[in-house]
């Protein structure tokens, strides 16, 4: 896990070591740089040592003839598998690292190296002959990777903010980006925040030549949607395919060459991911988690995860969040975001304290997006199959000027999908957005063909795309790395998302029992309590800080310069009331956040 950076025209903008400095977060462990000067080329690396920590295994690394040069940020967990195929194709081997794996893998069988990976990756490898830059990102979006096309330049890096902060690219707001975040909460992949910066999109590679000729392909289908075929497959054997998988992703994702721990909340995802790990430890697995001390009502999962933990005999860290620490840290918590989100302080917090004990956490992330564990996959699932009445059209209407729960669920009858779901995400509704930010184009999710597939199928394959890549991985890549630790999403593995993905939609939903499927393959490794209580959504007392110990900075944001040119006059007064009144309603934080760091 690493920080990655380059292109061709940037050589001279880093040899003052500004873009290193603004990556040494993601990779304190060494650093680099290869370059080219004929086409001024650069490949600049930060480490984050975690397979083969030896110097052999450092980067900007090189193959044997000096044609192709790689940087790489993430994980190969099959990497011994791979180099076992190559060498017995007679490849020598200079370290026992996944890059160098994924290096000569490049060499041998060109583009098609990416297809056999299995982990989270974003890499660029310069050929030195054709003077082109090969760049990849897995197949759902776990890695970011970010370029641009700029002043003749092409320049990628693994985040947005030495980009701006180096002065590579202009820092010029997108209109449409900037009403996609306040729509969902985050921006839509591939745009970015900032005009004419993209990310390569997850299950793409990219050529860039020279000359700046460019071509961009996907190599991989999302598994729901290739074909119309459902798996036949009965329930019994269903359960027991998923237990196999996940205990083959879990094994997977052990791969490493230091200490590895693991988020664990209240919920059933990372219980399984803590149980499942344990059958392959011979230690107590280290288990950690947020609490919050402020005298709120929300629910402490930490509770429920310490008497989870005792059950699994791990080793459980716990820590508790007070007001005084939330000050304290919420600025640096806006700078670690890399760019605006709604999620991410609850990931922020955790990695911050698990990063002291390891340097890498396994997550429970994407078992309700793979497994159908959001009550709106049942709310959908119904009011798709619903016919529109005149009432409903009515409700759409009243929805738009006064939004509620009860004007929602009339109006998601009969609409279509992708609509009905942008509906459930929507965090500010198109009306107050235009209020808001007059003139921005309006927001709404990416979509795909899947017309085919059944409904849970459908919602799962739109969350795949937008909240959970745009907001989670995202974020939790963008927190956990800013404290230098690596995440790894188990339930991401592909091989177990292409077999559940296929699976009929009542297998995720049973008699009323959300992530049956999932629930019934591994409830015998953790406790009932965690697997028969009702799902509860992870809060966060936002409103409280809001009204508490960040009130003057929110007073202080409204005043900037950032908001002032964003928000209208009338607007920014309809904010300070509400800061100064001590009554914000959960979105504001949103509204300014963004004004915090943007």
């Amino acid at each position: 896990m690493c920080g990655i950076i380059g292109g061709f025209g940037v050589a001279s903008r880093v040899k003052d070591g500004c873009l290193f400095e603004a990556l040494q977060h993601r990779g304190p462990d060494g650093e680099g740089f290869f370059e080219d000067a004929s086409v001024d080329l650069l490949l600049g690396h930060t480490r984050l040592a975690i397979i083969d920590l030896s110097d052999r295994a450092h980067q900007p690394m090189s193959d044997p003839s000096c044609r192709f040069s790689i940087v790489f940020n993430g994980e190969i967990y099959n990497y011994r598998e791979l180099r076992a195929e190559l060498e017995s194709l007679g490849v020598p081997f200079n370290s026992d690292s996944d890059t160098e794996t994924l290096l000569l893998g490049y060499q041998k069988w060109g583009e098609g190296v990416v297809r056999k990976l299995r982990g989270m990756f974003a890499f660029a490898i310069y050929d030195k002959l054709k003077k082109e830059i090969f760049l990849a990102r897995d197949r759902f979006g776990i890695k970011p990777l970010i370029y641009s096309f700029q002043n003749g330049m092409f320049v990628f890096s693994s985040e947005l903010k030495p980009l701006l902060g180096c002065n590579i690219v202009e820092k010029v707001l997108d209109r449409q980006a900037l009403d996609e975040f306040y729509a969902f909460g985050s921006v839509l992949q591939p745009k970015t925040l900032i005009k004419n910066v993209l990310h390569l999109s997850p299950s793409h590679f990219m050529r860039v030549g020279v000359d700046g000729k460019h071509t961009i392909s996907c190599y991989y289908k999302f598994p729901s949607l290739r074909s119309n075929k459902p798996v036949d497959i009965s329930y019994t054997d269903a359960v027991k395919e998923v237990r196999r998988l996940l205990e083959k992703a879990t094994r997977y994702h052990l791969v490493a060459d230091v200490d590895i721990g693991a988020f664990l909340s209240g919920g059933v995802d990372s219980t399984a991911v803590v149980a499942l790990m344990s059958q392959y430890s011979d230690k107590p697995i280290k288990a950690f988690s947020v609490g919050f001390d402020n005298g709120t009502e929300i629910f402490d999962e930490s509770l429920v995860a310490k008497r989870t933990a005792k059950i699994l005999g791990a080793d459980f860290h716990r820590i508790l969040i007070d007001d005084r620490q939330i000050e304290n840290t919420f600025d640096d918590f806006i700078l670690a975001l890399d760019q605006p989100s709604i999620d991410g302080i609850n990931t922020y917090l955790v990695s911050s304290f698990t990063a002291k004990h390891v340097k890498v956490a396994l997550s429970g992330l994407g078992g309700d997006e793979l497994f159908a564990g959001y009550p709106h996959f049942a709310t959908l699932r119904d009011t798709s199959q619903a016919e529109a009445r005149p009432l409903d059209y009515l409700a759409r209407w009243v929805h738009r000027l006064r939004p509620n729960r009860f004007t929602q669920k009339m109006s998601l009858n009969g609409m279509q999908l992708s609509d009905a779901l942008s509906m459930v995400r929507t965090i500010f509704p198109v009306p107050q957005r235009e209020r808001m930010l007059p003139g921005s184009p309006y927001a709404s999710l990416k979509s795909r063909d899947s017309s085919h597939c059944d409904v849970i199928q459908r919602v799962s394959s739109l969350e795949f795309s937008n909240y959970l890549c745009d907001t989670l991985l995202r974020d939790v890549d963008a927190v956990s790395m800013w404290h230098s630790l690596e995440v790894r999403p188990v339930l991401l593995d592909h091989e177990l998302v292409e077999f559940v993905f296929n699976l009929p939609g009542n297998y995720k939903i049973r008699n009323g029992k959300f992530k049956s499927v999932f629930v019934d393959a591994i409830k015998d490794l953790i406790p009932a309590q965690v697997w028969q209580s009702p799902k509860r959504g992870f809060e966060m007392p936002f409103v409280h800080w809001m009204d508490g110990v960040l009130n003057s900075r929110f007073a202080e944001i409204l005043e900037s310069d950032q908001a002032k040119s964003i928000f209208c006059e009338k607007y920014r007064n309809k904010l300070r009331r509400a800061v100064k009144k001590r009554k914000p309603k959960g979105g504001i934080g949103l509204l300014l956040c963004f004004c915090s760091g943007w």
